[in-house]
């Protein structure tokens, strides 16, 4: 019977975290589950009904704990050292599982260890995107083609680590996630698995496997563009590789995305500095994406 560790971030959100286990517990996969949560210096208060939700549940759970808050990437690099199973899977607190995930996956695993000849492989799903107060919106991870190319993009195939699941190995062997990266350092985690050979494929056709609980209320739109922008240069090369249209178009889409946070976090003034600069960079495109948005709310 095959061994999982599942690593979960955690800071200050006992509500979700106890969301996320519950879609542990109702896991039809038959195997052996050790769940790992390292809470990021989360208050004295949040530890102690951290301890409290963990103790309600009947698998194994060990909590490792920053003595404070250091951020998502050295958590999850706390977490990477802490794997002992042969198999990996994440889950970010707040987020949830449907309870076929991990049985489907599992399937997907078991033929691949059969028939890749060894090479590193992540089995991904499809997933609910799920908006605060909205409906769920079935996304499908596109897994064909040119991987590197359609991450770069990310619109087809998304950096989401809660998606995964994987031998132990596989994640190790890329590395540690970079600390430079608040944010984003999901998709620099998939670029480096590439690059080491990696194969992402997908547990189902359209069948959607958990879900994602999306909001942009908190999130910073300055700390989400300069993070797009350590990648791009980190990785530049990369996205040279298929010109500079291409790399054109990504950096017109860092300066959108960092628009939309800052107008849905209520920082006008931000907002319009992004769009201005999408508004020069590619002006017909940014003229393309005004026409759609009035189109879908009319």
């Amino acid at each position: 019977m095959a061994e999982l560790d599942i690593l979960i971030p955690h800071f200050n959100d006992t509500a979700g975290l106890d969301l996320s286990l519950r879609s542990i517990e109702a896991q039809t996969w038959p195997g052996q589950v050790r769940v790992v949560i390292a809470d990021d210096g989360s208050d004295a208060l949040t530890k102690t009904k951290l301890r409290e939700v963990a103790a309600s549940f009947s698998f194994k759970i060990e909590i490792i704990e920053n003595e404070e808050n250091r951020g998502r990437p050295y958590t999850r690099n706390v977490l990477l050292a802490a794997i002992e199973s042969p198999y990996v899977a994440w889950l970010d607190a707040g987020d949830e599982w449907y309870p076929l995930k991990l049985e489907k996956q599992f399937e997907k695993l078991a033929e691949l260890e059969q028939t890749n000849g060894g090479n590193p492989f992540w089995v991904t799903c499809n997933y609910d995107w799920v908006w605060t107060g909205g409906l769920r919106r079935r996304r499908v991870q596109k897994v064909d083609g040119d991987q590197l190319k359609s991450l770069l993009i990310g619109s087809q195939l998304r950096a989401y680590l809660w998606t995964l699941i994987g031998p132990a190995a596989t994640f190790k062997d890329v590395g540690w996630f970079d600390e430079r990266l608040p944010r984003m350092q999901d998709l620099d985690f998939f670029i480096r698995f590439q690059m080491h050979g990696g194969r992402i494929y997908n547990a189902t056709k359209t069948e959607p496997l958990c879900a994602y609980h999306k909001s942009d209320e908190g999130r910073k739109a300055l700390e989400i563009r300069e993070c797009n922008q350590i990648i791009f240069d980190k990785h530049r090369t990369l996205f040279r590789r298929y010109g500079d249209r291409f790399c054109e178009m990504r950096l017109f889409r860092m300066d959108m995305l960092a628009w939309r946070f800052a107008q849905n976090n209520g920082d006008i003034v931000l907002a319009r500095h992004f769009m201005r600069k999408a508004a020069t960079r590619r002006p017909i495109a940014f003229a393309k994406h005004v026409w759609k948005s009035k189109a879908l709310r009319a």
